[in-house]
């Protein structure tokens, strides 16, 4: 029962996440020069947020993830150093959302 309820959690942070990533931000800059650079970094920082979260939860955890199915491999367990790369990148993108970076050759609107 414990194992449904983390289940749920992960699914209801991570698809959010990857539909704002994939499906929103797209549509969101079509046609706005000044907007881009804002929802760049709006991008970025939901990205360093993503990394980070699938980094503790794959590398520090045993729960539920999409990323740990027997589907896809037959032995079920990840190496714990791929999961702490994809964390670091997620403070990386953090910090560059936060220095002001957002989507790549994007400048800053004046």
């Amino acid at each position: 029962m414990e194992t449904k309820k983390y289940k749920k959690l992960y699914l209801w942070i991570n698809i959010p996440m990857i539909c704002y990533i994939f499906l929103v931000a797209p549509f969101l800059i079509i046609g706005k020069v000044f907007e881009v650079y804002y929802i760049g970094i709006l991008s970025r920082i939901i990205l360093g947020i993503w990394c980070i979260l699938n980094g503790v939860w794959n590398g520090g955890t045993e729960y539920y993830s999409i990323f740990k199915t027997k589907r896809f491999r037959k032995i079920n367990n990840s190496p714990k150093w791929t999961w702490w790369i994809v964390f670091i990148l997620g403070i990386a993108c953090l910090i560059t959302a936060y220095m002001g970076y957002g989507y790549n050759n994007v400048a800053k609107p004046i």
